[in-house]
């Protein structure tokens, strides 16, 4: 028979909450450690004179609590080696909230007899120290795994081991992405003993709190807390009974034009640098997607949840340089496989599927997309020279096809097309540039009609040549402004 490793929980208090069970074999056991002294239940112990090897020191000589785990899963292996029986206790119940426990069983149980054995956790007084009945439904989350934990503020949250200010200021930074700061929470300290305290305070006065290593944190449920399964339900409920009439009129084709406004209204905030905003045009985005998947829930086509999987798995399949064995060398290779992990998803082998760009891409992005997958094949200009020199000889076809008042259209489509392909070699966006061009002309213009109704005139009564003076004086005002000259200022304006 293998040698045992006997788990024992101490409780959540002193030795009242400990079981009698585990306080007989304790006291009969000859090698016993404990994770930590510094527990009520371990104070009594000691008191009673039980002979102990604590695991407190490696607290102060490792960086980091995984490696005080390692340490202990270590050492409790050396001594199972040695001896038939060791008892390792721990603070509460075994398997709640604690990580060494986890290791031990994961490491130990392939060569030695690992008992667990049950104890009180700190949950058992917490049910009773606070006004929450555990079938509402709670989370149980470490104080360093609140972001990304997919809390929703339905339920209750208990973060237990909130041991010192810093500590507790993490947590209130963590959970002000959900909750709104005024959000009233518990703080319980010593549960169980003739120590307990159960103070409220508001989300942004957490830190304030005194705090020791038998604090915990909880949070009730707060209907209005910010999380993406929020929004599902705002929508659900727009597009339901009692709703929003027109959110439940619409359809896929209705709202195509809205999806388009809204990512045009995203590129506007990026172009002025305006993160607000930005912020605001991201949200309104997400709406979209949003209201397709719940018109398509309803329709039993699909659900959201159907949207996150099919882009998670479609993530970490085009990058197996990430979440695979591939290596790759830089940027173009990682463009490189993603093109043929798409062309194998999509079953591009065809011909035809050369160009399977969607059909509503503005003219110039699906001229950009289109040089570029022919490029891939060799055809294309070795360097600037060429595409420059065809815009040359684009524009005297123009030219002869005005002339000749035939073929015009196509003429000015191929300078177009040409201008596009010599974006691609001098680094410019040819959609971003010349959107930035048409809002640098519409502010000029803007300040003409300004610099005219300071004169005392209309542009509308004014001829081609005035306003072109005025359109100079526009333009100057936007070099001097550029370059810090403000002639506005200096003369006292």
């Amino acid at each position: 028979m293998s040698n045992v490793l006997h788990v024992v929980g101490l409780g959540p208090a002193g030795l009242e909450s400990m079981t009698l069970g585990d306080y007989r074999m304790l006291k009969q056991a000859q090698r016993i450690f404990f994770r930590t002294v510094n527990h009520p239940c371990a104070q009594d112990l000691l008191a009673e004179g039980l002979q102990v090897e604590s695991f407190d020191y490696l607290y102060e000589q490792e960086n980091s609590f995984e490696r005080v785990y390692e340490e202990i899963v270590n050492r409790l292996e050396k001594e199972c080696e040695r001896y038939p029986e060791v008892v390792y206790g721990v603070p509460g119940h075994p398997t709640v909230a604690e990580r060494s426990v986890v290791l031990l069983v994961d490491k130990l149980s392939k060569r030695f007899q690992v008992k667990v054995h049950p104890a009180l956790s700190f949950l058992d007084p917490l049910f009773s120290a606070i006004p929450m009945d555990p079938v509402e439904g709670f989370l149980l989350r470490n104080y360093d795994a609140l972001k990304g934990s997919g809390i929703t503020g339905k339920e209750w949250l208990i973060v237990p081991q909130v041991y010192d200010g810093l500590i507790a200021s993490e947590v209130k930074l963590d959970l002000m992405d959900i909750y709104p700061d005024e959000v009233e929470l518990y703080v319980v300290q010593a549960l169980g003993t003739k120590m307990q305290k159960v103070l409220k305070c508001p989300l942004y006065q957490l830190d304030h709190q005194k705090f020791d290593h038998l604090t915990t944190v909880v949070v009730p449920p707060y209907d209005e807390g910010i999380s993406m399964t929020k929004l599902l339900e705002v929508m659900s409920t727009l597009r339901g009974p009692g709703g929003c009439p027109w959110d439940a009129e619409q359809t896929h084709d209705s709202l195509k034009p809205y999806l388009i406004e809204e990512s045009y209204e995203v590129l506007e905030a990026i172009e002025a640098r305006d993160m607000y905003n930005l912020a605001e045009e991201l949200g309104d985005l997400l709406l979209q997607v949003v209201f397709h998947a719940q018109v398509a829930q309803e329709a039993g086509e699909f659900q959201f949840r159907d949207v996150l999987k099919s882009i998670i798995e479609k993530m970490i399949r085009r990058h197996p340089h990430v979440f695979g064995d591939v290596r790759v060398k830089n940027s173009a290779e990682v463009l490189s496989n993603w093109d043929q992990i798409k062309k194998e998803e999509k079953g591009e082998h065809a011909e035809e599927g050369l160009f399977n760009f969607p059909k509503g891409l503005p003219a110039l992005m699906l001229a950009v997309k289109t040089q570029k997958k022919v490029a891939k094949f060799g055809f294309d200009w070795p360097d600037v020279n060429g595409p420059l020199a065809k815009v040359y000889e684009e524009l005297r076809e123009l030219e002869e096809a005005m002339a000749e008042q035939k073929g015009i259209q196509e003429e000015f489509g191929d300078i177009l097309f040409a201008l596009v392909n010599l974006s691609r070699f001098i680094k410019c966006d040819p959609e971003d540039s010349l959107r930035k061009t048409i809002r640098k002309f519409q502010l000029r213009f803007l300040e003409m009609e300004k610099l005219a109704a300071r004169a005392g005139e209309k542009l509308g009564d004014l001829t081609l040549q005035e306003m072109d003076h005025y359109w100079e004086m526009s333009k100057s005002k936007e070099k001097n402004k550029e370059i810090g000259n403000n002639p506005e200022i200096k003369a006292g304006v």
